[in-house]
């Protein structure tokens, strides 16, 4: 039976979420009070989430993904465990979605302190693929 499962991101602010998501391809929903999330076989999270991927978008995928906030104002993944294991909405999709977030955000902050975008490197590294921003003064 397919169930909902939270995973943890440091993700705070929704603009650059869903600029995130609009990067990878996706049209995000945003509910600003919250939605209820209803997947695979009537199954639904007991939580309300602010932005949906609907399962249209998502593809191979049984039910849509979910951005809930916690507590402390940290939106958390919301994905279907079959879609999960099975569909590639995994641990590695939502790092992706979660680098697109951290590019976003350090462009606002860059932007905001006067440096001008010069370019987007992907590095090789003994750890793997890293992604450098280069950035010049005015």
């Amino acid at each position: 039976m397919s169930q909902y499962e939270e995973l943890t991101t440091t993700m705070t602010d929704q603009q650059y979420l869903v600029e995130a998501l609009t990067e990878m391809g996706y049209k995000p929903e945003v509910q600003t009070g919250g939605t209820a999330l209803r997947g695979y076989g009537g199954v639904s999270w007991n939580r309300p989430v602010q932005v949906t991927i609907p399962r249209e978008q998502l593809r191979g995928a049984l039910a849509p993904v979910g951005f809930g906030r916690d507590e402390a104002g940290v939106f958390q993944a919301v994905i279907d465990d079959l879609d999960r294991k099975c569909s590639g909405f995994d641990e590695s999709w939502l790092g992706r979605v979660a680098q697109a977030y951290k590019e976003r955000q350090t462009m606002a902050v860059a932007k905001t302190k006067g440096y001008v975008f010069r370019g987007r490197e992907i590095v090789q590294t003994p750890q793997g693929p890293k992604v450098q921003l280069r950035f010049a003064v005015r």
